[in-house]
């Protein structure tokens, strides 16, 4: 197939890494931007970039994903590039944990910025130059706790909800333009994100996807075409698909409301 332009966020570890090493080694053309420009370049001197490095088909940069000025960096550096941005995985996002009143506001305020406006600004910014082309897609990193509100990381679970609402209407309203919006909802994944990180769920479930888990279904949707893509969620996990199975069939909340308390509190 013709190769894709793809752009990343939260590229220079974890899921988004891992993510645009599988891309690259299919000789995509691929866009690595991170708010740690010296992590994200130490990450490309992995031997995996090292074939797509001598072919040009890589661009990495600097992007804060809360400020639009640093999106319309990125996204011209894509177009000079590579001509176009065909796939957005807006991947960058993170976690504060601990009961609500117990953590650093300004913490948790910073989380709100970088998973809902951070992800909204891209779908913005990045929508506005697609044209409607059979790959052009974006996608969105939610979480399974956005199926049910998650104690001991309440902002975090509410900032997934707002990814997943927003794919939801993105989805019908990019429809008409030929643009799928997506998202992918992993249970706990091992990233540094999770690393030595206190949470009952985790207790309870264990961290048992890794972030070649996640990254292995990101590049599946990526290089199909839109066409392949029927549903607007993807689950990751047998228990983040028996929970999402659960809301969906449940007669009401109360049951999957139970479910999430034995798990989480």
């Amino acid at each position: 197939m013709t190769p894709l332009s793809i752009l990343i966020t939260g590229a220079s570890r974890g899921i988004g890494l891992t993510t645009a090493k599988k891309l690259a080694a299919k000789g995509h053309n691929v866009g690595l931007f991170d708010i740690d420009v010296e992590q994200l370049e130490t990450a490309l001197n992995d031997k995996a970039f090292k074939k797509a490095i001598k072919s040009n088909s890589i661009a990495h940069g600097n992007l804060d994903v809360t400020l639009p000025e640093d999106w319309d960096a990125a996204i011209e550096l894509m177009n000079e590039k590579f001509g176009s941005i065909d796939v957005l995985i807006n991947n960058a996002g993170i976690l504060v944990t601990g009961d609500l009143p117990d953590t650093n506001l300004d913490a948790q305020l910073k989380l709100v910025d970088i998973n809902c406006k951070g992800v909204l600004t891209g779908c913005h910014k990045v929508g506005s130059q697609m044209t409607g082309q059979s790959y052009e897609k974006i996608i969105n990193l939610s979480s399974a706790s956005a199926i049910y509100g998650q104690p001991e990381i309440a902002p975090y679970s509410a900032s997934k909800f707002f990814v997943r609402g927003l794919t939801e209407a993105l989805n019908i309203e990019f429809e008409p333009k030929g643009i799928k919006v997506v998202d992918v909802m992993p249970l706990w994944v091992q990233t540094d994100m999770t690393k030595g990180v206190s949470v009952t769920s985790i207790d309870r479930l264990g961290l048992n996807l890794t972030a070649d888990d996640v990254g292995k279904l990101l590049y599946k949707l990526s290089v199909a075409p839109n066409k392949k893509l029927t549903k607007t969620h993807y689950s990751v996990g047998i228990p983040a698909k028996v929970f999402n199975a659960l809301a969906q069939i449940s007669p009401s909340a109360s049951m999957v409301r139970w479910v999430n308390k034995m798990v989480g509190a």
